[in-house]
Formats: C-alpha cells, sequence, structure tokens
C-alpha cells in the first residue's frame, strides 16, 4: 500500500489561479445572462466554417453556452479541492507516471508541496481553458451582432487544443526535471 501523502495547503499563487478561473466562470454567466436579456428571442445558433449563421434558434441558447464551458474549469476546481484525497485514495486516477515515481523518494514533509506544484500547474491549464471559453463565448456573442463570426474565432477554436495543451505538458516535464533535481540533491 502506498504510504499517504499529509495534505498541504494551496500556495498564495494555487489560491490566485483558483480565484482566477471562478472569475472566469462568473465572468461566463453574466456574460450570458446579459446576452440573455438584452437579444431578441431569435438569434443564430450556429455558424458555418465562413463565420456566416447557418441556423437560428432561441435566445436561451446563451443560457446553454456557459452551462457548456464551465464544466472543464468546475473539474478543474474541483480536482484540486479533493487533489490529496484522488492522491491518498485513488492514485490511479491520476495519471502522471514520472510523478509516482519518483514522489517517494522525496522526504516525507516535501511530498505535500509537490502534490500543489502539480495541481497549480492544473490550475493554470484551467486558467488558460477558462478564459479561452470566454474569449470563444465574446466572439460568438460578436457574430450575433455582426452577423457574422470575427475572423479570428475560427482558427482560435481549432488550435486552441494545441497551444493550450503543449505549453502545459513543456511545464510538466520541467516539473518532474525539479523533481528529480531534488531527489538528486536529497540523496547526495
Amino acid at each position: 500500500m502506498q504510504e499517504q501523502i499529509q495534505p498541504v495547503p494551496l500556495s498564495m499563487k494555487g489560491k490566485i489561479l483558483a480565484t482566477l478561473i471562478m472569475l472566469g466562470l462568473l465572468s461566463m454567466w453574466m456574460f450570458a445572462i446579459y446576452a440573455y436579456l438584452t437579444f431578441p428571442q431569435e438569434v443564430p445558433v450556429h455558424f458555418g466554417f465562413s463565420g456566416d449563421p447557418t441556423r437560428y434558434g432561441d435566445k436561451s441558447t446563451f443560457l446553454i453556452l456557459p452551462a457548456a464551458f464551465s464544466i472543464g474549469p468546475v473539474i478543474f476546481i474541483l480536482l484540486t479541492k479533493y487533489r490529496f484525497t484522488l492522491i491518498n485514495k485513488y492514485p490511479y486516477l491520476i495519471n502522471l507516471p514520472a510523478f509516482f515515481t519518483y514522489i517517494s523518494k522525496i522526504q516525507k514533509e516535501r511530498r505535500g508541496l509537490w502534490v500543489n506544484k502539480y495541481f497549480e500547474a492544473m490550475l493554470c491549464l484551467g486558467v488558460a481553458l477558462t478564459f479561452s471559453l470566454l474569449t470563444m463565448e465574446i466572439g460568438i456573442f460578436l457574430g450575433k451582432i455582426h452577423g457574422k463570426l470575427p475572423p479570428w474565432f475560427i482558427p482560435f477554436s481549432l488550435t486552441l487544443p494545441i497551444w493550450l495543451t503543449l505549453p502545459f505538458l513543456f511545464y510538466l516535464r520541467k516539473l518532474n526535471s525539479e523533481l528529480k533535481k531534488e531527489i538528486n540533491h536529497v540523496s547526495n
């Protein structure tokens, strides 16, 4: 059985990142409610690759949009809130092989800090995702106002997974390198 990692409160950086996600979620919902209250009953609900509307529907779509967009950011907040429960009780749900290979080699009192570093990286990804989704919501809003999506919307949406995940993966690699250095420093 794996040794339990003692919970450590989030650093100030982690708290700020979690707060930014919450502010992004709040902005999404406020923006959607504003759109719902100000738009006419029938609005564009689908746009083609050209950016032109292809289907019209009820303005309540602007309330469905933030509900769908909120799922990812809420998952990041919940994962962070219950990070030590996940790590200690369900480690197989957190697929970070390098982390689990090296964490037992770190001093016990430092393990919780390293868990937080990894989850702060996840919170950074959560902030980027939240504000990217908010940007997409604004683009859709502008598409309704101008009758066509902004020219940046399609490239932004299509490249989102790439520029969102690549920096995250590079940062995880950097964290793994720092973790190895700490292990080597302790063992020398």
